[in-house]
């Protein structure tokens, strides 16, 4: 049996309301289990990331500020393709 965590591209474990984050299943299992926890549940974090991101840059100024404008660069490092999947022996 093989634990399964998706992390953000920080490391820290992704939690999101009624998805399955962190699972455990057996070794066969484990690639498309890991496919599939990089797939919706990452999109999905990383959708309300870029949204906090966006508010964010709107609560400095938005495009009217420099710091507005600086934050709102930012907004698409929250991407999926970051994300990846630890493998824990169980």
């Amino acid at each position: 049996m093989i634990q399964l965590r998706l992390v953000n591209e920080n490391g820290i474990t992704v939690t999101l309301p009624g998805i399955e984050t962190v699972v455990t299943v057996a070794d066969e299992l484990a690639d498309a289990t890991a496919a599939s926890l990089l797939g919706e549940p990452a999109e999905v974090d990383a959708a309300i990331w870029r949204q906090v991101a966006r508010e964010h840059a709107e609560a400095l100024g938005g495009k009217e500020t420099i710091n507005g404008q600086s934050a709102l660069a930012k907004v698409g490092n929250h991407d999926a393709r970051r994300y990846r999947v630890t493998r824990t022996a169980t």
